[in-house]
């Protein structure tokens, strides 16, 4: 029996599976509900339609009661489990051999394949996660050992307790698994990190608190290329996660795939094996074409994870390849490192440092998941080196890093899916810090990246920190260069906002003016708030904004001139406006006389009072001539110098054009490329955006050879392809995703 304390551990930790489980499955229901519409409008039998729209109606209809039963479902068989494990087995019966064997059901028999094939490919991606969470579990359970098939908190459970709820349900098998499936594409990305905070949970309640979190699994059969995920290790017919195709798919646009793919967490690594193992069974063998300035070919179409020699005992252990790649990384060009074997020249200098190596005995009779992690470095490195976004003057030092992520890659698999790992952090860093450089600042900037890689390579063994500490110098340098820069740019920024400042100003106050004048009032009247009061109103705006008090007032005058001589025909309106006039009068006078505007006081105020003498009158009067005037043209409000600025003519779009949205959503910091008709090219980065997003200020990386467009010039400019925009995802997402395009089977 458990005691009371780790029972309660137990169902917490159930409790939080299942809710995190259930939370990431609801987030994305409007998208599933997508996916199946699409696969309606796609369905090739009217019974596949019928199908997805079954399934939507679910989704749509019964959720609420689906996770109310999943959760209870869940609870159950976990808790049968935890019972099962301790009670003693039931006696053996005596076995006899039934009358008639009969065949297994084909249904029955799918069911189970489709579970098992979740399953593995599910506890494959958490499969660090899940080593840890097996040992905490034995000894909270106190077992000597807990098994895969034991552990109540596998996926397998989830898996089988979501389809036992929809078959509670009175679905049809044939809906009932689309919809586990799309639970399974839609909740990966989520389970690492949740069995991860299980792990934490459990060492933070003392359950082997020293225990890394993510322990190293098993090491996979020496005759297996990669680790397959399931129980027995060959899950055959698996598939890439959802997240993984889609990177692949999607990731040569360079503005989504490999920057989604890296969410969460993500096993990249794994997906990476997993889609390298598809490749594979369907019959196509990779290997990293040769990089940049190659002058030798070694082994160009060997496959990846080659076989060992034959008669090999044991493969090359990680840490003599560690070793070897450290006798690389300070120089040693010739690897003595295997007994009876002769020893392998190496060109350090070249950019395919990493194919010569991958070609040596030593990386061929590596560890095939060691020799995965060479073959996929190998191909990230040649993805990067081939960026087209990638400035020429750094590919040298990042070649330089080769050996140095080939051992971070080798010893923390991490780099493969964090984006702010210390070493990858270093890599884009680098790769953008080479962006709109000039000449001359180009030259300080390389010399200070090839100081931090110096510092990396010399100083590099096992511990990252090197990489943590030289990002942070970079940094700094290039805070420091940002700070210069944006002082260079300020005047002209100051003098563009200046500008749109006076335009907001002018058209605020010419709408505020526009619909008095669109009423009927005396000419005299229409005359003063044209020629006078629109003057008045644009010195406050400018001066205290269109929200301040002295706004509102200068607005609330203009009213009452006009109200004031509009005629009074009772007598709490006239002992109103005779309240009223002193203070008016004194006031309107004051806001002339601020603008030495007050010359024009006089020859108005003889003419207002007749007007308002006649409002006053009880008894009727000819009227007095009125005018509706139409909507005057904006006065030039004291505008500043003028500047270099475009003129800005738009007209609505009666289309949706893909250029224009993508500019008005632009956002300060994405680079272009721009390309003149003389075939000169430059790179610019864009430093400001008007508060109105009419105007895009460009500059270089030192706030310099600045230039303004229009929206609508910059639009136009990328439909002519003279402008570029340069990929907004970092250099090693986009180094992935092209390598999961390398690696996707063709169609």
């Amino acid at each position: 029996m458990l005691e009371a304390a780790a029972l309660a551990l137990l169902t917490a930790c159930r409790d939080r599976l299942i809710q995190g489980v259930i939370t990431a499955f609801t987030q994305h229901l409007d998208r599933i509900k997508d996916e199946f519409l699409s696969r309606a409008d796609h369905a090739a039998t009217l019974e596949q339609q019928q199908l997805c729209f079954a399934a939507l109606n679910l989704l749509a209809n019964r959720m609420p009661a689906v996770v109310e039963r999943f959760r209870r479902v869940y609870a159950a068989r976990f808790d049968a489990s935890v019972t099962a494990l301790h009670t003693p087995p039931p006696a053996t019966a005596e076995f006899t051999l039934p009358d008639e064997l009969s065949l297994i059901d084909p249904d029955d028999f799918e069911r189970d394949l489709a579970i098992n094939k979740l399953s593995s490919r599910a506890a494959f991606n958490c499969s660090q996660h899940l080593v840890a969470l097996d040992r905490r579990l034995a000894i909270l359970l106190q077992m000597q050992r807990l098994s895969q098939d034991d552990n109540p908190l596998y996926p397998a459970t989830i898996f089988n307790a979501l389809l036992q709820t929809l078959t509670e349900l009175d679905l049809e098998r044939t809906l009932a698994l689309p919809v586990l499936q799309a639970f399974e594409r839609h909740t990966a990305a989520a389970l690492p990190e949740l069995y991860a905070a299980l792990n934490r949970q459990l060492a933070a309640a003392g359950v082997l608190p020293t225990m890394p979190d993510t322990a190293p699994a098993p090491a996979a059969s020496s005759t297996a290329a990669l680790p397959t995920g399931s129980r027995s290790g060959a899950a055959s017919g698996a598939v890439l996660p959802a997240r993984a195709g889609h990177a692949a798919s999607s990731g040569s646009s360079g503005l989504s795939g490999a920057g989604e793919m890296a969410d969460a967490n993500e096993d990249v690594f794994s997906q990476l094996l997993q889609a390298i193992q598809i490749a594979n069974r369907a019959g196509t063998a990779f290997a990293p074409a040769p990089a940049l300035n190659t002058r030798i070919n070694l082994a160009p179409t060997a496959p990846l994870a080659p076989p060992r020699r034959s008669g090999a005992a044991t493969p090359v252990s990680v840490h003599q390849l560690l070793d070897a790649l450290g006798q690389m990384q300070h120089g040693l060009a010739e690897l003595r490192t295997l007994p009876n074997v002769e020893p392998v020249a190496l060109a350090l200098e070249q950019d395919d440092v990493l194919q010569q190596f991958r070609a040596t005995p030593l990386a061929q009779w590596s560890h095939p998941l060691d020799a995965m992690t060479i073959d996929i470095v190998s191909m990230l490195f040649e993805a990067m080196f081939h960026d087209p976004d990638l400035p020429a003057s750094l590919r040298v030092e990042i070649a330089k890093l080769q050996i140095p992520v080939l051992k971070v890659a080798l010893l923390d698999k991490r780099f493969f899916s964090e984006r702010h790992h210390p070493a990858r952090r270093l890599l884009d860093t680098i790769a953008t810090a080479g962006l709109g450089r000039g000449q001359e600042d180009e030259a300080r900037l390389t010399a200070e990246i090839a100081a931090v890689v110096e510092a990396v390579v010399s100083g590099f063994d096992v511990d990252i920190q090197v990489f943590s500490e030289q990002v942070q110098r970079l940094e700094t340098f290039l805070q420091v260069e940002e700070q210069r820069a944006q002082a260079q740019t300020q005047p002209v920024v100051t003098q563009l906002a200046t500008a749109e400042q006076h335009e907001m100003v002018q058209q605020r106050v010419a709408a505020v003016v526009q619909a008095r004048l669109a009423l009927t009032m005396p000419p005299l009247i229409a005359d003063f708030l044209e020629r006078h009061w629109r003057l008045v109103l644009a010195a406050i705006a400018q001066q205290h904004d269109v929200t301040s008090a002295a706004w509102q007032e200068a607005v609330t005058l203009m009213d009452e001139l006009m109200w004031s001589v509009t005629p009074k025909t009772t007598a709490g309106e006239r002992e109103r406006l005779l309240k009223l006039l002193p203070n008016l009068l004194k006031r309107l006078r004051q806001n002339l006389e601020q603008l030495q505007l007050d010359e024009a006081w006089e020859a108005f105020f003889s003419e207002l009072i007749r007007l308002h003498m006649a409002a006053l009158r009880p008894d009727p009067v000819p009227a007095l001539p009125t005018t509706t005037r139409p909507p005057p043209a904006p006065a030039v409000i004291n505008s500043p110098a003028a500047i270099p600025a475009p003129v800005v003519e738009e007209a609505m779009p009666t289309e949706i054009d893909p250029q224009l949205q993508l500019v008005q959503a632009l956002e300060v910091g994405a680079w272009f490329e721009f390309h003149s008709e003389r075939g000169t090219r430059k790179t610019l980065r864009l430093n400001w955006i008007s508060d109105l997003k009419r105007v895009y200020l460009f500059t270089n990386r030192q706030g310099e050879n600045a230039m303004t467009l229009a929206v609508e010039s910059l639009a136009e400019h990328l439909r002519k392809g003279t402008a570029r925009l340069l990929s907004q995802n970092p250099l090693t997402d986009r180094a992935v995703a092209q390598v999961f395009e390398k690696i996707k089977p063709p169609i």
